[in-house]
């Protein structure tokens, strides 16, 4: 077993027997002989090959040879050795030589830089003697404020230093000249030369039109050029002050744009402030790019601080004059007095002779021109500001321009930012303050004139006043808004409501009351045979009603155009559109009121024409005749009735008739109305009828098909949906119809309807049918 390479776990001799038997051992000890038999075969064969093997050796490697080889190798391995240790050595010499090159490499640059330096001062005092100071700051730039360059640690240091200072103090003066020499020669240009286009104004020349370059005349070149070289001579904010000094100095001395004229015509204020405004704006715009070249990311700052002290003189001045001129204080003065003395009783007449000289046509142009110049100067400060705000955190995230915004905020009054009011935001909310007086003054007169002159033209569904009086309200609110100023917005909003809640609201009340006077007392009215007088007192009536919805109707109208014009003109100020649209809030009020007057009228109306006698066919005579019809019909009644029924055709005829009587004279809103009132009335009026009547089934069956004829012609004449208001009676009609009183339980228990009546109320309708006895309906459990 060991040699077949088998291992045996021990094995009790009754388990052996058991487990093996005779053929199972011959089988494995064949298995081992044949694993035996190849293994011999494997070991001849290698027995076989080791003479041959033995050969190949003894002739690849004779021992002669192999001892020399060792020889060779032996002395290889002693000479890599040597060449080991060489080699070290020589690395280190190496390293010696390269730390000693590199100092020479030093002492040759400090030498070469020693001797530029030199040749640099010399240089430099060259170009100071030819006055060519842009190449000399150059020069000192390179050598005192590049750090390839810079060489601290020697004596010709301190004399470049100096000539740095000299190049500053010698810049600074001729820059001083040059600016006051430039200031003379726009001056000169500004008199010989009436007509200039806005960069000429700049100081910017034009004359090589060919080319299309626009180049700086002489003296104007020759400021910037200077100022522009103070940046290299670590002078950038004395050049940015400088060259912002001077931008200004230019605008205002070489521009007539900003020149305001003594004797200027008061109607031409608003186009002279666009100008003044223009030439700002076109200025900043002209020499942002400049600045921001030579002074870095946000200088332009600086130059907005120069231009809007300017513009704040200007301005004022301009404003001052405008107010002056207009005698629009004196206006204000006048007209408010007059509107507080009309808060009293009996006061203030001689002012109200003041106020009255005033032309509405002057006041009217007054106030646009007003509105003008506090539209332009809130856009323009608007705008200047979010300029300005741009520009300061462009200096402030940017590394390289904070000494320039520490040297501002050092040596500007401003700082690193703009005034948070002037002179000019001052004046502005004195003439907002005028405006707003003048506006209302304006629009209460115009609103009382438009009233006064009234045309209640018989064509017409509305009388004038009513587009009149909401044409006024819309172009000053629209003014108001024009001027986009939060606080003047709001006041003509909240004047506006209150003028038509009370003046113009209580104006049409009035009428429409003494209409209803003029129609007198509803009995005479009813016996009297002036058909054409009641006519006209009817047409003025329905005109008035008209007024009042087509007014409420304009209320909302302009609340929806004033809501998204504040949207846009306040787009960027979101506190402004919330305060807009929460005094706009108010019209819906307003409307409201002027509705709650229409219903109640046109109900009182609708009962006036339902009185009306005219005749047994009039409406309100069949009417009346609904508690003559009979219900208690049998069947073949019934049938005898609905194919010769008058009377609900002739009623729908008188309805018909009296739509159309209205349709042409009541607005379209108000003719719904009414005809929904007048359906109340009529739904009324069957209700009533009915609980006094007695029913068989085929009358509920009449009953109902009755109600669905009125219904279907209100359906059809009406815009708004109207079977809400027939519901009940159609109930009613319902609950006539059952054959038995328990049978009401399967409709009141089903969720496809909501009941209108109540279960008392049911029970009294099935009370009115002849078939049902007290007894059962009293069972009912509802």
């Amino acid at each position: 077993w060991r040699e077949a390479g088998c291992f045996v776990m021990p094995m009790s001799h009754e388990g052996f027997r058991s487990n093996l038997d005779i053929k199972d051992v011959s089988e494995q000890i064949q298995a081992c002989i044949d694993e035996d038999q190849n293994i011999e075969r494997e070991l001849d064969e290698l027995l076989g090959r080791r003479s041959a093997l033995e050969k190949e050796i003894d002739r690849v490697m004779y021992p002669a040879e192999a001892h020399s080889l060792q020889q060779n190798i032996e002395g290889l391995t002693k000479k890599i050795a040597d060449t080991s240790i060489t080699a070290f050595s020589l690395s280190s010499k190496v390293r010696k030589l390269d730390v000693a090159q590199a100092r020479l490499k030093e002492t040759i640059d400090h030498i070469e830089k020693i001797v530029n330096l030199k040749t640099t001062i010399e240089k430099v005092n060259v170009l100071i003697e030819k006055k060519s100071y842009g190449e000399a700051a150059e020069m000192t730039f390179q050598v005192l404020h590049k750090e390839e360059t810079k060489l601290i640690n020697d004596a010709s240091f301190e004399v470049i230093l100096g000539l740095e200072k000299k190049l500053v103090d010698l810049v600074s003066d001729d820059c001083g000249k040059a600016c006051v020499k430039a200031a003379v020669a726009a001056k000169k240009r500004a008199a010989q030369k009436p007509e200039e286009s806005k960069l000429q104004e700049l100081g910017v020349s034009t004359s090589d039109e060919k080319k299309g370059d626009q180049e700086m005349s002489p003296e104007f070149a020759r400021v910037f050029d200077l100022c522009k070289i103070l940046p290299k001579l670590d002078q950038q904010s004395q050049g940015l002050s400088k060259y912002c000094i001077a931008a200004r100095t230019m605008l205002v001395v070489g521009s007539k744009k900003l020149t305001l004229p003594k004797n200027l015509n008061p109607s031409k204020f608003p186009d002279k402030l666009s100008e003044m405004l223009d030439a700002i704006a076109f200025c900043i715009q002209t020499h942002n790019p400049i600045l921001t070249k030579f002074f870095g990311p946000g200088s332009v700052l600086r130059l907005i601080q120069e231009l809007l002290e300017e513009c704040d003189n200007k301005i004022h001045e301009l404003v001052s004059r405008f107010i002056e001129a207009n005698k629009i204080a004196k206006i204000s003065k006048t007209v408010d007095g007059f509107r507080r003395n009309q808060k009293k009783s009996h006061g203030g007449s001689n002012t109200g002779k003041s106020a009255s000289q005033y032309n509405p046509k002057m006041l009217d142009g007054l106030l646009e021109q007003a509105a003008y110049i506090l539209r332009e100067i809130q856009i323009f400060d608007y705008n200047i500001r979010q300029l300005g705000e741009r520009a300061r955190e462009k200096l402030s995230e940017t590394p390289s321009q904070q000494k320039l915004l520490k040297a501002m905020r050092a040596n500007h009054r401003l700082k690193d930012s703009l005034p948070r009011t002037t002179k000019v935001n001052q004046l502005q909310h004195q003439l907002t303050s005028y405006y707003i007086t003048i506006e209302e003054y304006f629009m209460s007169k115009d609103v009382k004139t438009a009233i006064s002159l009234d045309d209640d033209s018989d064509e017409a569904q509305t009388s004038s006043m009513v587009d009149d009086v909401f044409y006024i309200v819309k172009k000053c609110s629209e003014r108001a808004f024009s001027t986009c100023d939060i606080n003047s917005a709001c006041a003509i909003v909240n004047l506006l409501n209150d003028l038509l809640f009370t003046m113009y609201k209580d104006q049409l009340n009035s009428r429409v009351e003494g209409c209803w006077e003029n129609i007198g007392n509803l009995s005479t009215l009813i016996f009297n045979q002036d058909q054409k007088a009641q006519n006209k007192a009817e047409d003025a009536l329905i005109q008035d009603f008209n007024n009042l919805q087509v007014s409420a109707k304009h209320i909302l109208t302009l609340k929806s155009y004033l809501e998204e014009h504040a949207k846009e003109v306040f787009r960027h100020i979101p506190t402004a559109v919330k305060m807009a649209l929460s005094c706009l809030e108010a019209l819906n009020d307003s409307s409201e009121s002027f509705m709650r007057i229409v219903h109640k009228n046109l109900n009182k109306f609708v009962d006036m024409e339902v009185e009306k006698v005219n005749g047994p066919q009039a409406l309100g005579s069949l009417l009346e005749r609904f508690s003559q019809q009979s219900y208690e019909l049998r069947e073949s009644e019934y049938t005898t009735q609905h194919a010769n029924d008058v009377y609900v055709p002739k009623l729908i005829h008188a309805l018909s008739k009296q739509h159309q009587a209205l349709e042409s004279r009541l607005t379209d809103a108000n003719l719904d109305l009414v005809l929904h009132a007048l359906a109340n009335h009529v739904v009324k009026r069957i209700e009533s009828c009915v609980l006094r009547k007695r029913f068989t089934f085929w009358g509920g069956l009449k009953l109902d098909k009755d109600i669905r004829k009125i219904s279907s012609f209100f359906n059809g004449v009406c815009t708004k949906p109207i079977r809400g208001k027939f519901l009940r009676v159609m109930q009613i009609a319902s609950l006539l119809q059952v054959d038995k009183v328990g049978e009401i339980l399967d409709y009141w228990t089903s969720d496809s309807q909501v009941w209108r009546l109540s279960p008392r109320e049911v029970k009294q309708i099935l009370s009115l049918r002849l078939e049902f006895s007290r007894e059962e309906i009293a069972k009912l459990k509802l």
